[in-house]
């Protein structure tokens, strides 16, 4: 039988993208589940921040987005690691804050229970502006300037809702017919070099005044 070691464990994860847990037992020569984290220990990789963090893949940071997300399919990865540290990064290290949408456009999975403990546990503050609840740095002078920038953004997204016609109404739902399912940054990505240009802002005007996220989170269905 061949010595069992953490090279083994490295060789599966440069082969496939993500693997589970049975797939290093049997590399691992049958292994118990004890040895295999013993021998992950040693690895660098990273769990699913979603089912359940039964997915693994490596920790390679040249697979990351600019967000620090890697996804395969529908199982996502953080550069971070767990969800909260995730949050807790993307909400600092925006100039804005972020709101729960925005949040989990980016992550693609559901938020709200690790925000409210995190606002709990003062790992991050929250102020309303314009009626939506904005997640922000936990120190103050950061803080106050994530919330200065926001209020920019609200200035300029009023001009987007001016700018808003019925053709890019149109243009956006076309989208969403040809890729049902679609988020607002999905869509922004798609409408890239239209003429006139359609903006991530012009986007975000359209799914709000149609509740188009609700739709996307059912996926649009199907015509007859």
């Amino acid at each position: 039988m061949t010595a069992r070691s953490p090279q083994q464990l490295i060789e599966l994860l440069d082969a496939k993208p993500v693997i589970v847990l049975e797939e290093m037992q049997k590399a691992l020569n049958s292994a118990s589940r004890a040895t295999v984290f013993r021998h992950l220990m040693k690895v660098s990789y990273r769990r699913s921040y979603n089912h359940n963090g039964k997915y693994y893949t490596k920790h390679d940071l040249a697979r990351y987005d600019r967000h620090g997300i890697f996804s395969y399919k529908s199982i996502h990865f953080s550069c971070d690691g767990n969800l909260v540290s995730t949050i807790a990064r993307l909400v600092c290290e925006s100039s804005a804050g972020q709101t729960q949408r925005e949040l989990q456009e980016l992550l693609k999975v559901r938020v709200q229970t690790s925000l409210t403990a995190m606002i709990h546990d003062k790992k991050l503050a929250r102020a309303k502006v314009a009626g939506h609840f904005i997640y922000l740095h936990p120190d103050s002078k950061n803080r106050e300037a994530q919330l200065i920038k926001r209020s920019e953004i609200i200035e300029e997204r009023k001009f987007a809702i001016e700018a808003v016609t019925d053709a890019v109404v149109i243009e956006v739902l076309l989208i969403l017919i040809r890729h049902p399912g679609s988020k607002a940054g999905e869509v922004a990505r798609r409408l890239k070099g239209h003429s006139p240009p359609i903006t991530m802002q012009h986007v975000r005007v359209v799914f709000d005044r149609y509740n188009l996220d609700d739709v996307g989170e059912k996926k649009m269905p199907s015509g007859r």
